[in-house]
């Protein structure tokens, strides 16, 4: 078992796919009246940067059955606002690869045509 804090918490895994040993493709639900929503300015709630590199973290880890730290953030891009209220539900798309002790992963979190988050960094297996 892995170490997730968000994980059927803040969110739910509705769907995920590990298409072959590098890909993952899932589908998130958020959990629209979590605390972190009404901490997270409570007049218009978004998703937190920090929670959206979490949850690429908790896929990763659940996928491969290792707890992992993120060691090297290369390039992250907030390049949306996830709003729960607007998508409560929304993809990622998880391309890795692995050497020895790290993982090196890309990956974007999305809505149809709207790219919220691009991501890439890597992970040490713990």
């Amino acid at each position: 078992m892995t170490d997730t804090f968000l994980l059927n918490d803040f969110y739910t895994v509705e769907t995920s796919n590990k298409a072959d040993d590098s890909t993952i493709a899932a589908t998130i639900k958020l959990n629209t009246n979590h605390d972190i929503f009404k901490g997270h300015f409570e007049q218009m709630p978004v998703m937190p940067g920090v929670c959206q590199t979490q949850l690429i973290k908790e896929l990763l880890q659940e996928a491969l059955g290792k707890n992992l730290t993120l060691t090297i953030g290369n390039n992250i891009k907030f390049t949306g606002m996830i709003i729960p209220t607007q998508h409560p539900v929304f993809n990622v798309d998880l391309k890795y690869t692995i050497s020895e002790n790290q993982v090196v992963a890309d990956a974007q979190l999305f809505f149809e045509n709207t790219i919220f988050t691009k991501f890439k960094g890597t992970f040490t297996i713990s």
